[in-house]
Formats: structure tokens, sequence, C-alpha cells
């Protein structure tokens, strides 16, 4: 972070993990100007090093879809950490279109690169997903991974990793045609202390079932939010990075759900078992390989699979 002389620019700095990453790079004594429509954890001054751009604005048609904004929010930016993506507030179940979801996030992406290349900005890092896998064999997946978002079945639906994909590739492309150091992050699940469960349904089915089926053997993956910010910073800059993808999971946290839920079922004393069923094919999403950034980068995932289940356990206490 040293090698930082100007500003950095966050979009989606007020959300999950940009907030957190935006934390972090102030305590690096960074200068860091948000990219955002609200101000979520933080406040207009709180920090001399912390501005905001595109407040108020709506995420369909202004922010980093207005190139206007988004030519100003790029002056005196020397690295782009771009994590903003509008689906729809804070659910998968989105109720705007897909083709305007598409516009404005495509379109935004594309404002936003061109305006880093325009400014000769010396690193564009982007938040991809894990989603852009899709479902089905195999079961342990690497970058090299042929990618079929379209197939994937649950949350949060096939057209977000098509999105993430389509967003993933118009980066690459700038680095290759254009020069731009780029880089993408494929993101499993992320969790903190506060949040842990990829889905609502497993709290419904702890409340209101006697018998929950799972399938034998699928479960999912997942990576705490301080390790994602912690890759993110450990690239930037790097230029073994630039022009690569990287998958950001945990395996030590992968936890099958026949696990988790005699794990909740044990310590909430609730009077529901488990019933497995057997896997006749892999439903659920495979497991990525993080063998690359570790090799590349040196990134060494530190949380386990016991501190990723005392939050889980703290999170249903709380409910």
């Amino acid at each position: 972070m040293k090698d930082i002389k100007k500003k950095v620019l966050v979009t989606g700095g007020a959300g999950f993990i940009g907030s957190r990453l935006v934390r972090a790079l102030l305590m690096s004594r960074v200068k860091v100007r948000v990219l955002d429509s609200q101000y979520g954890p933080f406040t207009e001054g709180e920090d001399p090093n912390l501005e905001f751009a595109g407040i108020g604005t709506d995420e369909l048609r202004a922010g980093m879809v207005d190139r206007k904004t988004v030519k100003r929010a790029m002056r005196d930016v020397q690295v782009v950490y771009h994590l903003a993506i509008n689906w729809d507030g804070h659910s998968w179940k989105h109720e705007v279109p897909v083709s305007d979801l598409f516009d404005a996030n495509i379109r935004g992406t594309l404002n936003l690169l061109e305006a880093a290349r325009t400014q000769r900005v010396k690193h564009f890092l982007f938040s991809s997903s894990c989603a852009v896998y899709g479902s089905g064999e195999p079961q342990h997946v690497d970058e090299e991974t042929v990618c079929k978002p379209e197939i994937w079945k649950g949350d949060p639906g096939p057209a977000y990793g098509v999105l993430k994909l389509t967003t993933e590739k118009l980066c690459l492309m700038y680095h290759y045609q254009h020069g731009l150091p780029t880089t993408a992050f494929r993101i499993e699940f992320v969790f903190d202390e506060n949040n842990a469960l990829p889905s609502r349904e497993i709290i419904d089915n702890l409340r209101g079932k006697r018998t929950i089926e799972v399938v034998e053997d699928e479960g999912y993956a997942s990576i705490h939010v301080d390790e994602v910010v912690d890759a993110f910073m450990l690239a930037t800059l790097n230029e073994k990075a630039y022009g690569e993808i990287f998958n950001l999971s945990n395996p030590s946290t992968f936890i099958t759900y026949n696990d988790l839920y005699r794990f909740l079922i044990q310590k909430t004393k609730s009077k529901n078992h488990v019933r497995l069923i057997p896997s006749k094919e892999c439903r659920g999403r495979a497991v990525e390989s993080t063998d690359k950034i570790q090799k590349v980068l040196g990134w060494k995932p530190s949380k386990t699979q016991e501190d990723l289940k005392q939050v889980i356990l703290q999170n249903i206490k709380s409910l």
C-alpha cells in the first residue's frame, strides 16, 4: 500500500465488503473516494482522507451509469476497486427486470473501465463471484474450469452469474486490448460476525419441521469478509496479479448441510432430526481451489470451520 501516492476509488464502498475495504485502506493512510448512492456505515466528514461521490443518485440511471459522475470520481485516482453491483437491493429475489439490471451494471462497468484507461489508472481490481461456475461436475474447480452460470438453479440465480462473468470478461478485455492492469476475484459466500447463513431456509427448517431432508455430501463453501479484504490489499499494484483471475474461498470452512444441521440441533436442543438423501448427482456449488492465489500472491485464509460454526450459532441464537 506504500506505493499508492494518489487516491483510490472504491465503487460500492458503502456495501458489505466495500465498507470493510474502505476501513482497511483508511487505516493504511490511503486517501479514499467512495462511489456509491448511500453513505452506509460512514458519515460525511468523519475522516479527512475519505470523500464520496454519487450520494443520493438513482442506481439504474446515475452513479456509475452516468459518464460525467464517473469521470469526476476518477480524477486523481491511482487504483480502482470495483465492488458496486445493482441487483435490486439486499435480496437475491430481484424485482427489477433483468434487462434493466444488465444495462445498468454493464454500462457502469464500461464507464469505469474507459475512465480508468483514460486517466491511466495503475490497477483496476474487480469483485467477481464464484457464481460464474454454475453447478454440476466437477466437485472441485479452479480458475481454468469451464464456467456454466446459466445452469445454476439456486440463489442468487443464473442471471447473476452470467452478469458477473460478462463484466469479468470486460475487465480482462481492457487489460489485453488497452493495457489497463486488471485483476478479478471470484468470491464465494462471504460471512462475518453478524451474517453467516447462506439461506433463510436454514432458520425456517429449524423452526418449522420435525424432519429435515438434506442431500448427502451437499454443503457450502465460504470466506470471511476480512480474508477478502486481505486479498484485495495484497494484490494491489502487485504485477503478479495483473491480468489474472483468482478464486477467493476458504476450503477450511466448507461444511455439509448434514453436519451443520446436526450441530445446530444439538446446540439449540431442537426436536428436529436429519434424514439423508443419497446423492445421485452434484447439485450444489463446488468447492473452489485457492491454490493459485496462495502460490502467486502468498495469500492464506485464517478462519476455520469451527469459527464459521460458532458465528452461525450466535446468529441462530440472536434470532
